[in-house]
């Protein structure tokens, strides 16, 4: 269970994960998988080790951390660097 008690899975791949790559519960997935890959949290900076984790299994959250940080390297922002931390952000190798 995480933090606000739901059920997460521990292992990969899903054991609802259909022979044609498809969510065979999808219409009553957990709350974890109908927010992966958790990119759109006002407080993201909240979960940096979880959405830099998500980013060896998900391409959109890979996409999403690699453009922040080249907006961060390029032309860094207090709401830019705010969200998932300047120093965290410049250390993270993808």
């Amino acid at each position: 269970m995480d933090e606000d008690g739901d059920k997460v899975f521990k292992a990969m791949p899903c054991p609802f994960l259909g022979g044609d790559n498809l969510c065979s519960i999808y219409d009553v997935r957990p709350k974890a998988c109908r927010e992966f890959p958790h990119t759109d949290r006002k407080k993201i900076h909240q979960i940096n080790h979880l959405t830099i984790k998500n980013t060896l299994t998900c391409p959109a959250a890979y996409l999403f951390v690699e453009k922040l940080r080249d907006r961060v390297v390029t032309s860094p922002s207090k709401s830019c660097t705010k969200i998932l931390g300047w120093k965290y952000l410049r250390s993270v190798r993808l």
